[in-house]
């Protein structure tokens, strides 16, 4: 079969992209991938059928490119939007999306907003600390996660977080304390656990000198034990990388052990599927004119209930899910008032509609301030 791909440059905010997408014949699929200074920052795969004829494919490879296109141009233009604003969720929201796509520099730069309208924001403190880790700027990370828990102590997330900046300055036991830290407030908070797994192995492949820690055989069999609870209660981790893991580690190979946890680790897609999805949408009502789209509301609907379908017990899910039900509601209601009037326009005398314009005007109030105030 003949090549099928597209190239362009896009330029989007004061930033410059080139996205390169192409069909690969061997497993099926669509790929596209976002470049900035010569280097990917974001992939999406979209599996098609191989039977179909080449002039369907070109079809879909243009939708799939043309729409990775639109999505960073708009995801420039809310910015803008946003940034008139005084809003910390939005800009937090704003931050997670280009967090999601690896750019990490407008990331922080949105949470370090969200934190100037809101100091007591703890959500932002901690989604500024990962975004730190991930662009490896782990003093920094530390030191603004330990100001988002003198704020709030009892937010597992900052207290798991702040061990990661730590364990990856190479700070063991103050590493160790917050994961325990973490567990003491959520005892099932398996990421804490999972980390405490990955600390375990990272102490024993960098062959730590540190009196505070356990011995290597109580690491082992602590890693070991929580791997395997994990692997049988977890939904965020893939299984074949901790059944990896703990392999490597029955072989006494630490090394591959702790790569196969790093694996499991960054191919969390579904975590990362869910924030994605909900933090997009919401950027997208509020800001990107997609509020009386009904097949944009529909499509994110019917995403969710897809996503619940395979994890029933993500209460996140739940909750957007009732929020996209609001939102199709609210639709449906603006476009019954604009009937009545309809109806006034053709026979202003007409009283039955006359009246019901009035109690829907009067009753929907609340409403639609219930919606608003459930957004913000």
């Amino acid at each position: 079969m003949e090549n099928i791909g597209l190239n362009s440059d896009i330029q989007a905010g004061d930033k410059s992209f080139h996205i390169q997408t192409q069909f690969l014949e061997p497993s099926e699929k669509i790929v596209s991938n976002v470049f900035e200074n010569g280097k990917v920052i974001t992939s999406r795969t979209v599996p098609v059928n191989g039977e179909l004829k080449s002039q369907d494919l070109k079809i879909e490879v243009q939708k799939l490119h043309r729409g990775i296109s639109e999505e960073l141009e708009l995801l420039f233009y809310i910015s803008e939007k946003v940034a008139t604003i005084q809003h910390a969720l939005s800009n937090n929201k704003l931050g997670m999306v280009f967090l999601g796509k690896n750019l990490f520099d407008e990331a922080i730069e949105e949470f370090k907003r969200a934190l100037q309208i809101d100091a007591d924001f703890a959500e932002g403190y901690n989604n500024l600390g990962v975004a730190y880790i991930k662009k490896r700027m782990f003093q920094e990370a530390r030191d603004v996660l330990i100001q988002g828990i003198e704020k709030n102590e009892n937010y597992a997330d900052l207290q798991n977080n702040l061990g990661r900046a730590y364990l990856f300055l190479h700070e063991f036991q103050p590493a160790f304390k917050q994961f325990n830290k973490a567990l003491q407030l959520n005892p099932d908070y398996e990421g804490a656990l999972f980390n405490l797994c990955l600390a375990n192995l990272k102490t024993i492949v960098d062959n730590a000198q540190d009196s505070s820690l356990p011995s290597i055989n109580d690491r082992i069999r602590n890693t070991k034990s929580l791997l395997t609870a994990i692997r049988e209660s977890n939904q965020a981790f893939k299984k074949q990388y901790l059944n990896s893991a703990l392999e490597f580690i029955e072989e006494s190979n630490y090394n591959e052990a702790f790569k196969a946890l790093e694996n499991a680790e960054s191919d969390q897609v579904t975590t990362n599927e869910f924030m994605s999805l909900e933090n997009e949408f919401y950027l997208n009502f509020m800001f990107g004119g997609k509020g009386k789209d009904d097949k944009f509301v529909e499509g994110y609907t019917k995403k969710v209930q897809r996503e619940i379908e395979k994890y029933p017990k993500y209460a996140d899910l739940r909750n957007n899910l009732g929020i996209a039900y609001l939102i199709q509601c609210r639709n449906l209601f603006l476009k019954g008032l604009n009937e009545f009037r309809n109806a006034l326009e053709i026979n202003p005398e007409y009283k039955r509609a006359e009246k019901n314009l009035k109690l829907a005007e009067n009753d929907g109030k609340g409403f639609l301030i219930l919606l608003r105030a459930i957004l913000k």
